[in-house]
C-alpha cells in the first residue's frame, strides 16, 4: 500500500509519461547522431522509458518524496565493441547534454570486489539550453535520462549476472565465489586483449600503407594487404582509370566499397595459385593487364549496366586463372575463357561488390 506522498509521484508520472517517451526520442536520436558524426561502430543503442509498475515499486524502496528525485525514468544503453569507444562516447555526451556530475557513476573506477566485473559508466543528463531549440528545452528542461556506456563483454557479464541472481560477493555460495572471481578477471582481460587487437590492426595497416609504394614484395597477401592494394595503390589506380569504353562519352564511376565477401575469394585464388605477396599479384596484372583491357572494353556495356568495383579486375583475372590452376597461359586461353565468364562475373559482382555501404 502506497503512502500519499508515493502516490502521488506516481500519478503525476502517469500523467507525463508520454512527455518522457518523448524526451527520450529525441535525446536517443540525438545520441545515435553525435556517435555517428564521429564514425564511432557500437554494437546496439537501446532506449526505455520505466513502466508506471516498475516505479511504483521503486518508489516504495527508496523513499523518494517527488518525482524530480528520480534520475533514471528514461534510459538509454550504448553498448560499444571496445572499451576506448566509451570514454569517447562520454566525451561526446558531455558535449551534447547537460551532466549531472553528482549522479553520475563511473563504475569502471570502483575497487569493490562484490562488483564481480560488472563495469559501466552511467551518466545522469538533461538537454543543454545552447544545444536545443527554444521549444524542446522548455519542454524537456526538468527531465533527466540515464544513459548506460559498457562495452559488449562488460553487457554480456551484466546480463549473466542478473540472470544468476547475485548482485554482491555476500549473495554467492562460498563455494562458487573463487569461480567467479576468475570470470570475471577474464571479462576485463579480454576487454583490453580486444582493444589491443584493434590497435595492432591498425599499426599494421599503417605499416602496408607506407610499404606499399615500394616494398610489395614484403607485403604478405591477406584481407588487410589485399584491401589496400586495391584502393590506395596508385600504379593499380592508374589501371582501373585506364579501363575505357569504345564509346568515349560514356562514362562509369568505380566504386571503391569492397564487400569482405569478394576480398576473401581473391585471396583465396591468388594464394591457391602459389602467390605470395602484393607484388606477385602487381607482375600478374602486369602480365595480363592488357587483354583484361581490351576484353573490358568490348563488354563495356556489360560494366555500364553493373556497374564496377575497384576489385573487378582481380575477380576477373583469377577467376580465368583458376579454370586453368596457373597463371601462365596464352592470351588466346585467357579470351576463349574469359568470353563465357565476363558476364557472370559482372553479374556475381553487382549486388556484392558495388552497392555495399
Amino acid at each position: 500500500m502506497m503512502n500519499q506522498s508515493h502516490k502521488k509521484i506516481v500519478d503525476g508520472y502517469s500523467v507525463s509519461r508520454g512527455s518522457y517517451e518523448d524526451c527520450l526520442n529525441y535525446v536517443e536520436n540525438a545520441v545515435k547522431n553525435i556517435i555517428k558524426s564521429q564514425s564511432i561502430n557500437v554494437h546496439e543503442i537501446i532506449g526505455r522509458v520505466k513502466t508506471v509498475e516498475s516505479l511504483e515499486g521503486k518508489v516504495k524502496r527508496k523513499n523518494y518524496s517527488n518525482l524530480a528525485e528520480i534520475t533514471d525514468l528514461c534510459g538509454i544503453r550504448i553498448i560499444t565493441y571496445f572499451s576506448d569507444d566509451v570514454d569517447k562516447i562520454a566525451e561526446l555526451i558531455s558535449q551534447e547534454f547537460e551532466v549531472d556530475v553528482e549522479n553520475t557513476i563511473d563504475k569502471r573506477k570502483s575497487e569493490d570486489p562484490t562488483k564481480f566485473g560488472y563495469v559501466s559508466l552511467h551518466y545522469v543528463v538533461s538537454l543543454k539550453e545552447e544545444n536545443s531549440s527554444p521549444i524542446l528545452y522548455s519542454r524537456f528542461k526538468d527531465m533527466k535520462l540515464e544513459l548506460q556506456i559498457r562495452t559488449v563483454m562488460q553487457h554480456a557479464w551484466a546480463e549473466i549476472e542478473h540472470d544468476l541472481g547475485y548482485k554482491s560477493k555476500e549473495d554467492i555460495p562460498n563455494q562458487y565465489r573463487r569461480q567467479f572471481a576468475r570470470l570475471a578477471g577474464l571479462i576485463e582481460l579480454a576487454d583490453d586483449n580486444f582493444l589491443q587487437l584493434k590497435n595492432n590492426i591498425i599499426n599494421y595497416e599503417q605499416e602496408i600503407r607506407e610499404k606499399l609504394p615500394t616494398s610489395k614484395k614484403e607485403l604478405p597477401i591477406d584481407s588487410s594487404t589485399l584491401m589496400t592494394y586495391v584502393t590506395e595503390d596508385q600504379n593499380y589506380i592508374e589501371l582501373l582509370n585506364t579501363i575505357k569504353p569504345l564509346d568515349v562519352d560514356t562514362d562509369f564511376n568505380i566504386d571503391f566499397n569492397i564487400n569482405s565477401s569478394s576480398l576473401s575469394t581473391v585471396v583465396q585464388r591468388v594464394k591457391k595459385l602459389g602467390l605470395k605477396t602484393i607484388g606477385d599479384i602487381d607482375e600478374l596484372l602486369e602480365r595480363y593487364k592488357d587483354i583484361f583491357l581490351r576484353i573490358s572494353a568490348i563488354e563495356m556495356d556489360i560494366i555500364n549496366y553493373t556497374g564496377m568495383s575497384s576489385l573487378t579486375p582481380l575477380l576477373h583475372i583469377t577467376s580465368v586463372l583458376e579454370s586453368f590452376n596457373r597463371i601462365d597461359i596464352s592470351d588466346e586461353e585467357f579470351m576463349k575463357v574469359s568470353d563465357d565468364q565476363f558476364s557472370d562475373i559482372f553479374d556475381i559482382s553487382y549486388p556484392i561488390d558495388v552497392y555495399e555501404g
